[in-house]
């Protein structure tokens, strides 16, 4: 479902088509059924990695797109669209900061851990749903572990596909 957005620029349009555009092609048909029965918190985080595996995808095949992704990203930033004005964004669960880091770019300024960044540099690999599932298995039990919260605090913000 696309999100409908007043006085949004062409960018962030092509931003958003894209981004459904990528999980049409890429996310399963169906996968959203395991993923419920692990609960919301865990449909939250697969959304998350997903995205960040589409959206790397639907640029790679239409490689135009990454200017509107980079242009739709910094208007929606500066319309507060993530909710972020004011706040330190290295302040936010490792979920939120992960759903930031590949939405953003390393123009949001997101720091991780040593530990964390084995875990974004899993996601920034990811091929196929599957590697999807697992990495998203291995994050939530590295978050309970480590006594993370695992409910990310603003979801996907708008791009959620499940």
């Amino acid at each position: 479902i696309m999100p409908i957005l007043k006085d949004i620029s062409d960018s962030t349009t092509d931003l958003f088509l894209g981004h459904e555009v990528g999980h049409a092609l890429y996310t399963p048909q169906g996968a959203i059924t395991d993923v419920i029965k692990k609960g919301g918190s865990y449909k939250s985080l697969v959304n998350i990695v997903e995205d960040a595996r589409i959206e790397k995808m639907i640029q790679g095949k239409f490689p135009g797109l990454s200017r509107n992704f980079y242009d739709g990203y910094a208007e929606l930033m500066d319309k507060n669209f993530f909710g972020l004005n004011g706040r330190d964004i290295n302040e936010l669960n490792f979920f939120d900061r992960i759903n930031i880091h590949f939405k953003i770019g390393t123009r949001a300024g997101v720091d991780f851990t040593d530990e964390e960044q084995v875990y974004v540099d899993r996601i920034t690999k990811l091929r196929n749903w599957d590697e999807t599932v697992a990495v998203s298995d291995d994050l939530l039990d590295y978050c309970k572990n480590n006594q993370e919260d695992i409910e990310p605090e603003f979801g996907d913000n708008g791009f959620d596909y499940f």
